[in-house]
């Protein structure tokens, strides 16, 4: 039996470097709560997803449109990775790119936040 572990998140792109012949898309949410005394604390989530070199269309289409700032879907696949480092073994997690979307661009944003405003209509 195969088994996946799906990692989907939607947030702000707060950074793109690539690394080798790979791109690394770091990604930040934020989830509220309410702690035990009644206030309110933000907690913001920060992840990177790796587009590997096989994606070449969506490597090259991320490193040319997104931008940081930008809201986007991101849906990846998790693995462990393994690497070696001054003869010690390290271990990590690595989210393996599935499917990216931009929801809104940040160049986007004011120009959609004043479209939302309410238009005034003057009665005759």
């Amino acid at each position: 039996m195969a088994h996946l572990c799906e990692m989907t998140q939607i947030g702000h792109v707060a950074s793109i470097k690539t690394v080798g012949k790979n791109v690394i898309l770091r990604v930040a949410s934020s989830a509220n709560y309410k702690n035990g005394e009644g206030q309110w604390i933000d907690r913001t989530h920060w992840n990177e997803h790796t587009i590997f070199e096989r994606q070449a269309g969506l490597l090259k289409w991320a490193s040319e449109s997104l931008k940081a700032g930008d809201l986007v879907f991101v849906c990846s696949t998790a693995f462990q990775s393994e690497w070696q480092k001054d003869g010690e073994t390290h271990y990590g997690q690595t989210f393996a790119v599935n499917e990216l979307t931009l929801l809104t661009a940040k160049a986007d944003k004011k120009g959609k936040e004043e479209e939302a405003k309410p238009a005034t209509k003057k009665r005759r």
